[in-house]
């Protein structure tokens, strides 16, 4: 089943997008879920929210393009937010 969503981003038009895809990406033993979404011009962008003001989006022009490259980018996401937590730490 496929849900309908409307994105509303300060200053940006409202746009019709619909979720098609969702999976949990294993990394460092947490689960991390990727929602991929469809635009209405046939793009498509993958997200993971890690907070409600944390947040991180890839777009593609199919499902599979942007799908490998939020997987990609996952690994990276998670460490940065790692170091910039142990850094906190020290100081």
């Amino acid at each position: 089943m496929c849900h309908v969503y409307f994105l509303d981003h300060p200053g940006a038009i409202m746009e019709n997008i619909q979720l098609v895809h969702q999976l949990t990406c294993e990394y460092e033993g947490r689960g991390y879920l990727i929602e991929v979404f469809s635009r209405a011009d046939g793009n498509y962008f993958a997200r993971t929210v890690f907070s409600p003001h944390d947040v991180i989006i890839s777009d593609g022009l199919s499902l599979q393009e942007v799908l490998l490259r939020h997987q990609n980018l996952l690994p990276l996401a998670v460490h940065s937010r790692q170091m910039q937590f142990s850094s906190r730490l020290v100081n």
